[in-house]
């Protein structure tokens, strides 16, 4: 394995838990148990649905009890087809947040932009040399 970097507050090692995508809106988490867990032991099935129409948003998340069990199911059931669906799974990028603060964030399928943002880094970043270099040059002529 690895070297033991855990992060987290003894969350267990990172790559545990796989996002599903493009999952058909009548499967259910037992569906995909029965699918995903031929390949290892399954810890939680999460399938997150709308908060009003309660529809299912397209994705699952898939925790399995071990990193080297989530690794082999990542390659096994990626372009899987369930319910004339190919599925695409990829390892989940954080844990799962309770629906309180799930709220702020939007989970677009796009997956297109991933944390905007760093533009406000940039440019504060930017004027800040350039502060900087003007100090330098107004100061007294190097020797």
């Amino acid at each position: 394995g690895g070297r033991g970097g855990r992060r987290g507050r003894g969350e267990g090692p990172p790559g545990v838990s796989l996002l599903v995508r493009n999952v058909s809106n009548d499967i259910t988490s037992a569906d995909i148990h029965q699918a995903f867990g031929r390949i290892g032991d399954i810890r939680d099935v999460y399938i997150p649905r709308d908060f009003h129409s309660q529809q299912p948003k397209g994705f699952a998340f898939v925790e399995y009890a071990t990193h080297e069990q989530a690794l082999d199911a990542r390659e096994e059931m990626d372009r899987f087809v369930m319910k004339g669906r190919e599925l695409e799974v990829v390892f989940a990028q954080e844990k799962r947040k309770t629906p309180d603060q799930m709220r702020g964030r939007v989970f677009s399928g796009a997956g297109g932009r991933r944390g905007g943002g760093g533009g406000a880094d940039f440019d504060r970043s930017s004027s800040f040399e350039r502060h900087k270099r003007r100090e330098r040059m107004g100061g007294s002529p190097p020797r």
